[in-house]
C-alpha cells in the first residue's frame, strides 16, 4: 500500500505508460518522520533527480490515501504529536509512550500525459480520478490491449491492429462486457491462426 507503487500501476495498467525501474543510484526510502504526514515525507521524491519519474506516479497514487491500509474511508491521517509526547510522563515497555494526533488529509492529484486530453488536469479526490479514468476511451483501449496480451500470450504488433479495434468495439458495444471482449479475442484470426514460430517468440 504505497502511493508511488499505486500510481505506477495506474500509469502502466490503465494509461498505457511506462515508468523506468528505480536506478541503482537511487535511495528509494522515505525519511523516518512519524510526526509528518505521508505527503510531507514524500517531499524527497520531488527532488530533481527523482521527480522526472515520480511525477508520473505520485500524483496518480496519492488521491487513494483517502483510504487506510484496510480500505476504510478516512478524512484524516494519524501522525505523532512530537510536542505532546515530549511533555508526557506516561511510560510503556518501550519507554516513553507516544502520543498521536490527527492531521488533515490532502487527497488532491493530477493526471498528466495520460494519452487522452479529456482526462488531463487536477483531481480533488480518488472519486474524481476514478470517474475520469472510467469515462476515457483511451483507458478502455489500454485495458483491451492487456487482455490481448494475456489471452494470446504475447505483445501486440502492428498487424494486430484490426483485432484490437474489433475487440474494443465488442467491449464497448456490449456495455463493457468482459465476455464479449474475450469472445472477440478468442475468435480472431490472431488467436486461431498461430504459427509455432510465434509461439516460440513469446
Amino acid at each position: 500500500n504505497h502511493a508511488s507503487h499505486r500510481g505506477r500501476w495506474i500509469r502502466e495498467k490503465l494509461l498505457g505508460g511506462r515508468v523506468p525501474d528505480v536506478p541503482i543510484t537511487g535511495d528509494a526510502k522515505l525519511p523516518e518522520e512519524p510526526h509528518h504526514t505521508l505527503r510531507e515525507r514524500m517531499r524527497v521524491t520531488r527532488e530533481e533527480y527523482c521527480w522526472k519519474c515520480h511525477r508520473q506516479m505520485d500524483p496518480l497514487g496519492l488521491p487513494f490515501e483517502q483510504f487506510d491500509h484496510f480500505g476504510r474511508f478516512r478524512t484524516t491521517e494519524q501522525v505523532l504529536d512530537a510536542a505532546a509526547t515530549e511533555k508526557s510522563t506516561k511510560q510503556n515497555k518501550a519507554g516513553k509512550a507516544k502520543i498521536f494526533t490527527k492531521a488533515a488529509l490532502d487527497t488532491s492529484g493530477m493526471v498528466e500525459h495520460g494519452g487522452d486530453p479529456a482526462i488531463e488536469g487536477p483531481v480533488q479526490d480518488p472519486f474524481e480520478l476514478i470517474r475520469k479514468l472510467a469515462s476515457s476511451e483511451h483507458v478502455e483501449q489500454v485495458f483491451v490491449r492487456h487482455a490481448f496480451r494475456y489471452f494470446l500470450g504475447r505483445n501486440e504488433t502492428l498487424a494486430d491492429g484490426p483485432t484490437l479495434v474489433t475487440a474494443h468495439r465488442a467491449y464497448a458495444d456490449n456495455q463493457g462486457s468482459m465476455n464479449a471482449l474475450i469472445a472477440s479475442l478468442l475468435t480472431s484470426d490472431a488467436f486461431l491462426i498461430r504459427s509455432r514460430a510465434s509461439e516460440f517468440a513469446k
